[in-house]
């Protein structure tokens, strides 16, 4: 694991290992980078670099309240590290609107985007305190007694359902900590339920057509964030965008159809 300082002085985690073409992973809210694990071993030749977010994973936190914003300048600080000069950018719901940010904020960064499920919808620009989202974060369980304990409160269950065992298990592994004998979430509630309530607020929607490179705009044919219609328009908005839909899957595509996500990103190798 490295760390590189952010603009801030923030210490951010992420695994780098050398190759070509570079790809960068940013994942979604609540989980960590080990989570791309799966997709990454997929591609052997491929160099990666996955990030962990501010307040997730490795990473140090900010004291709110957040600025998505600052998830862009995080990768772009991130890929100033590596040498790449354009790599290929893949980004799970907020990962995906942190790698538009970053390109936004620097253009060029990217070569190609794959972008499942990003979290840039059209205004109002807002704080909504009682986000359903934000609410349930708060109620999430933060601890268990063990490590197989924390995986069987999961396997099968609600959003996981769908989950691969090779993701589900780098989550259940990476995303905790072990803290006088219990197995610790790294992304507490209340920074997990902090990330919503500000996501509504950085109004990337309104600059999705400065973003040049060829992205593609990918959505579970099962999600109940991006309907097919709502991805497309996304795609849309982009310069060079299309859009993917994938059978039979929901918000968590890269965790229930890696491979799905591995070839996405081979084609644009």
């Amino acid at each position: 694991m490295n760390t590189f300082e952010a603009h801030d002085g923030l210490r951010i985690a992420a695994s780098h290992a050398p190759g070509h073409p570079g790809v960068v992973y940013a994942h979604a809210t609540g989980f960590c980078k080990e989570v791309w694990d799966p997709i990454i071993a997929m591609m052997p030749g491929a160099g990666a670099l996955a990030i962990d977010q501010r307040g997730h994973g490795d990473s140090e936190t900010p004291p709110p309240p957040f600025d998505w914003w600052d998830l862009g300048r995080d990768v772009v600080a991130a890929v100033a590290t590596t040498g790449w000069s354009a790599p290929i950018g893949v980004g799970h719901s907020s990962g995906a609107a942190s790698l538009l940010m970053a390109e936004l904020t620097r253009p060029g960064t990217f070569a190609a985007l794959v972008l499942v499920e990003p979290i840039v919808f059209p205004p109002p620009y807002v704080r909504y305190e009682a986000l359903p989202l934000a609410l349930a974060a708060e109620r999430r369980r933060r601890s268990f007694p063990s490590q197989e304990a924390a995986r069987a409160g999961f396997v099968g269950r609600g959003p996981f359902a769908g989950w691969q065992d090779e993701a589900l298990d780098a989550y259940v592994a990476h995303g905790f900590r072990s803290v006088d004998g219990e197995w610790v979430l790294k992304c507490l509630p209340e920074v997990e339920a902090e990330c919503y309530r500000a996501a509504t607020l950085h109004g990337a929607w309104d600059r999705l057509g400065e973003v040049s490179c060829p992205a593609v705009v990918v959505a579970g044919a099962d999600s109940d964030s991006h309907p097919a219609d709502f991805a497309a328009e996304q795609a849309a908005r982009l310069g060079n965008g299309r859009v993917e839909i994938v059978a039979g899957a929901t918000h968590f595509v890269p965790m229930e159809q890696p491979g799905v996500i591995a070839a996405l990103v081979e084609g644009l190798f």
